[in-house]
């Protein structure tokens, strides 16, 4: 045999040196007759032993070559381990023949094709990620050919209108979208867009209509076809809500325009929008005639200002409304009072403010003249019941003038001892003292009395009233006094007080009648959290704490809802005798005082009044002898005798009886002086300008000024306001005042 090979040997090692692949050729026992070197890689030389095959795909690659040998050829892709590139995919075809020996030998033809089945796999993920989004999109998703077959249909549009794909093809489109969706897609169907989207509405399998919006997409195909992308999404829910949003701004826009009020907008001070019901406010024929029009020019400028200032201090995304009064000049001439209400809003993207108007000018001029009348009613009334008051007071009046008569002829009789005398002159300035309450209670319910506010114990008022209280009641009624062991003290004005418990004594004892019955009079001290007082007249802005009561309880015969709710009104009453302004002075008097008020009644279950008064804080006075008093005071004995008494409490004096003096005194004691007591009354210029003088130089400075009435006006050039003392005094009063207004700057 000869050792050259033959022309189809040649023919076979030609070809198999120029090919890609890795050409081997196996004998049955294994051994490689033939292998290509050319473009032969690592990895394919590889294949040389089974130990590099991949243990899962060992085995098959074993029978398939077991096949091959046994005479069946076949193709097989498995996986190659390296150690550099990991796992690398090869195909092989492996081809039986028979040798020139007679031996069947197997022909083997690989490939790498790691890069192929990469990009498989790539392909197989990149379509099994689309296939989800596609079947969990929101949107209902279609894909039609060109001849109108359904080609694919995600599940979201069964679950969106009920109907499989194929269905949808040939849904019921509403009438009157039809030629809408046939415009809005014919370009696509032409050819002549790539894109077109509409909104209509289908019918859904149980009857109703859908509205979706639909985007038809142009998709060509390799084929040169065209089918069609459609994307649909159900858009009832935002559909109907722009409708009743449309709807809505409709009847907003029609409120407006027929609107009795008149409603505007203002930017920059400049009106942008009016209804016609502002524009008749204004004078203007209509909206637009009045919008460019300066505020200024309509309103009365300081209110303008006003509400401009209220509206700046307001944060800019606030919607608090602001109540106000405008006076509009008329572009008609016509001047009317406007009130109105108005908050920021934004108006065409930017910040304005929108105010209502209402046309008030009647009502006022209504209001002004019910004001008037009620007024005059009242003070008639109060007339009435002054003449009834001063009747009951007058009886009063004449026991005490018959105590003080008899004590002082009983004083001046040679049978008086000195004992006897002192005791009578006792009484009658005892019952001086309570004839001039009386007087000055008059004078309060008159209304020509101010407060004198001092500290004061509420039980002892209570106990001093106690013994005029019980002769004042019918003889049946019995009044019982339960006053606190603890001082109560309080911060009030005396006589209103007495005014208050009075009031409510004789009030309850009418409730009581001829009697048998009884009325009691407790102070205590209770605390009150603010919650307790939310219950009470005049409680809401109280706060919680400490507070002197005053209860007033009688047998009588009680009320019913309805008349606890009225009692306080002016002018209501239940008696046939009654004027209905005692109990609104109570409760007039007791606000006025920082207090509230509690009422509990049932009928046939007597009556219950309790008041609460904030307790006065303890203070800590000043020793007398520490004090240095200057006192002015042109009438030469009281101003000894007031000194003396000052003296004698242990205060240091200085004495002036004119300015001149007083401003003497001032410039040699100013930094010494604690205190000033000055007679309204001083010769040529009165006590203003030695208060001007004292406030400026020491603002601390407590001042008491003698006034003939607690109405005067002695104010002095800046606050703290000085102190009053209304003539006649006693010189325990002056003592007392003196005292309390020191108290107060010591705990200031």
């Amino acid at each position: 045999m000869s050792d050259q090979p033959t022309p189809e040997e040649r023919r076979f090692r030609a070809l198999a040196g120029s090919a890609a692949d890795r050409i081997v050729e196996l004998a049955p026992d294994g051994t490689i007759v033939f292998a290509n070197e050319v473009r032969m890689s690592k990895d394919l030389r590889l294949l040389g032993s089974l130990g590099a095959v991949h243990p899962d795909d060992r085995a098959e690659v074993i029978d398939r070559f077991r096949d091959a040998f046994a005479g069946e050829g076949s193709s097989i892709s498995f996986r190659v381990c390296d150690e550099e590139r990991g796992t690398i995919w090869v195909e092989s075809t492996l081809s039986p023949f028979e040798a020139e020996s007679g031996e069947r030998h197997v022909l083997v033809a690989s490939r790498d094709v790691t890069e192929a089945r990469q990009l498989e796999q790539t392909l197989r993920e990149s379509q099994e990620r689309l296939r989800l989004i596609a079947e969990n999109a929101y949107d209902m998703i279609l894909e039609i050919d060109e001849d109108g077959n359904l080609l694919y249909a995600n599940d979201r549009v069964e679950d969106t209108v009920g109907l499989s794909g194929q269905q949808l093809l040939t849904v019921e489109v509403h009438p009157e979208d039809c030629e809408e969706r046939t415009r809005a897609f014919a370009a696509v169907f032409a050819g002549e867009q790539t894109t077109s989207a509409a909104t209509y509405r289908v019918r859904h399998r149980d009857g109703h209509w859908c509205w979706v919006d639909v985007t038809v997409i142009a998709s060509p195909q390799p084929d040169g076809r065209r089918n069609r992308l459609a994307i649909a999404r159900d858009v009832t829910d935002r559909v109907e809500a722009e409708q009743r949003l449309r709807e809505s701004e409709q009847r907003h826009r029609e409120l407006v325009e027929n609107a009795p009020l008149g409603i505007f907008v203002v930017r920059d001070e400049v009106i942008v929008y009016a209804n016609p019901a502002a524009a008749a406010l204004c004078g203007a024929q209509n909206g637009p005639a009045l919008c460019g029009t300066r505020m200024g020019a309509l309103f009365d400028p300081d209110a303008v200002r006003e509400v401009t200032s209220l509206l700046s201090q307001q944060p800019a995304d606030s919607r608090r409304a602001q109540i106000f009064d405008l006076h509009v000049a008329g572009l008609d001439g016509v001047a009317r009072h406007l009130l109105g209400v108005g908050n920021l809003t934004p108006y065409d993207g930017r910040p304005a403010f929108q105010a209502i108007l209402r046309d008030v000018t009647e009502l006022e001029d209504s209001r002004r003249e019910q004001e008037r009348l009620a007024l005059q009613l009242q003070e008639a009334r109060k007339l009435e019941s002054l003449g009834v008051l001063a009747g009951g007071i007058a009886h009063d009046f004449n026991n005490l003038l018959a105590v003080i008569l008899s004590s002082v002829r009983y004083a001046k009789s040679s049978d008086a001892t000195p004992a006897h005398r002192d005791e009578a002159l006792a009484d009658a300035i005892e019952a001086a003292d309570s004839a001039a309450r009386l007087v000055k209670q008059l004078l309060a319910y008159a209304g020509r009395r101010s407060p004198e506010v001092r500290g004061l114990d509420l039980s002892e008022l209570a106990g001093s009233l106690s013994e005029l209280l019980a002769t004042a009641l019918p003889g049946g009624v019995e009044l019982v006094l339960e006053a606190s062991p603890e001082p109560l003290p309080v911060h009030a004005d005396l006589v209103q007080l007495e005014q208050v418990l009075m009031n409510l004594v004789l009030n309850a004892a009418d409730s009581v009648g001829t009697g048998p019955g009884r009325v009691t009079v407790r102070t205590f001290r209770r605390p009150l959290q603010p919650s307790e007082l939310l219950g009470w007249l005049g409680g809401e802005s109280l706060g919680g704490g400490d507070y002197a009561c005053l209860e007033v309880e009688d047998t009588g015969r009680g009320m019913d809802a309805e008349t606890r709710a009225r009692i306080f009104e002016p002018f209501f009453t239940t008696k046939k005798e009654g004027h209905g302004l005692g109990l609104s002075a109570v409760l007039g008097l007791v606000q006025g005082h920082r207090g509230a008020i509690d009422v509990d009644s049932e009928p046939g279950s007597g009556t219950r009044f309790r008041i609460a008064l904030p307790m006065e804080r303890p203070r800590t006075a000043r020793a007398a002898s520490d004090c240095l008093v200057l006192l002015a005071d042109p009438h030469r004995e009281r101003c000894r005798t007031s000194a003396a008494a000052l003296r004698g409490a242990g205060r240091q004096v200085v004495e002036a009886c004119d300015l001149d003096q007083a401003l003497d005194l001032w410039t040699l004691h100013g930094e010494e002086i604690d205190a000033a007591v000055i007679d309204a009354d001083l010769p040529s210029s009165g006590a203003e300008p030695l208060v001007d003088l004292l406030r400026s130089a020491r603002p601390e400075l407590p001042i008491v000024v003698q006034v003939e009435s607690a109405e005067s006006g002695i104010g002095g050039g800046s606050p703290p306001e000085p102190a009053l003392l209304a003539k006649p005094f006693s010189v325990h009063q002056l003592i007392d005042r003196l005292a309390d207004v020191l108290a107060k700057r010591s705990v200031g």
